[in-house]
């Protein structure tokens, strides 16, 4: 009796139809996108003078720990969306006083904005006596031929401050130029376990602090937003104008911003 040939499957075009299965699940199927801030990392900064002590009310900090409970100025925070509120009375609370309510309160424990940063003010006279002092200073050390040149980099830094302080009061247009105190700072302080979602909220509500209080002080300076600024940026014609106006504002309201290395 003959053998019968067993019959064999096309196989040619299971290579066809696997393609075109996964072309399928890559169309049809999402993904999750993960939440996340921009921030530009800061450059690495030589201490060439110790810093002086920082006072408590200068300090906006932010802490959560690994069961998500958050804690702002070492007040208990159970809604998030008010970490931005916060934020802005920090910055907000002594804004408007003047040099000599600043001198009173900032030496009054009683005074209701005693536990707030209080913002210092310059005319032009003092900026351009700054810039002098400075300068001299700068000078001398770099006539040492022994002077560390990072010390001298950072007395020629301390000079380019005051030029650029000079030119923000130009723009703003007032007789003085309020600057809150340069230890004045926000800090985040979170645990390993701390959820990402919350660490990404508190980046999230800073951002939009910081926002609102250009945004509203570009409106009082020039009628428009901070966001038309912001959006400008790049643009050849008048780009150099809305640079010269972003960094009035980031000096008004500084993005000092510091993050604890997270505990366990």
């Amino acid at each position: 009796m003959a053998r019968r040939d067993i019959p064999e499957i096309n196989a040619g075009s299971m290579a066809d139809i696997a393609f075109l299965l996964l072309i399928f699940f890559l169309v049809t199927t999402t993904m999750d996108r993960d939440k996340a801030y921009v921030r530009p990392i800061p450059k690495k900064v030589e201490i060439v003078i110790p810093p002086p002590d920082i006072q408590e009310r200068d300090i906006c900090a932010i802490i959560a720990n690994s069961s998500n409970e958050l804690m702002v100025r070492k007040k208990l925070v159970a809604n998030p969306d008010d970490i931005s509120d916060l934020i802005l009375e920090f910055f907000r609370t002594n804004e408007k006083l003047t040099s000599e309510e600043t001198a009173i309160g900032s030496m009054d424990p009683g005074f209701s904005g005693f536990e707030f940063p209080f913002y210092n003010r310059f005319g032009i006279d003092e900026i351009n006596l700054r810039i002098a002092e400075t300068t001299e200073e700068a000078e001398k050390i770099e006539e040492d031929e022994d002077a560390d040149p990072v010390l001298i980099q950072y007395y020629w830094a301390k000079v380019k401050e005051w030029q650029k302080k000079k030119k923000a009061l130009k723009l703003y247009g007032k007789s003085e130029l309020p600057e809150i105190s340069p230890q004045a700072h926000i800090r985040i302080e979170v645990q390993i376990k701390t959820g990402y979602v919350l660490f990404a909220k508190i980046q999230s509500e800073i951002e939009e602090a910081l926002f609102e209080l250009r945004d509203d002080a570009a409106q009082r300076i020039w009628g428009f937003g901070y966001g038309r600024i912001v959006t400008q940026l790049g643009n050849e014609p008048t780009d150099a104008e809305y640079l010269a106006k972003k960094g009035l504002l980031d000096l008004l309201y500084p993005a000092r911003i510091i993050e604890v290395t997270p505990k366990k």
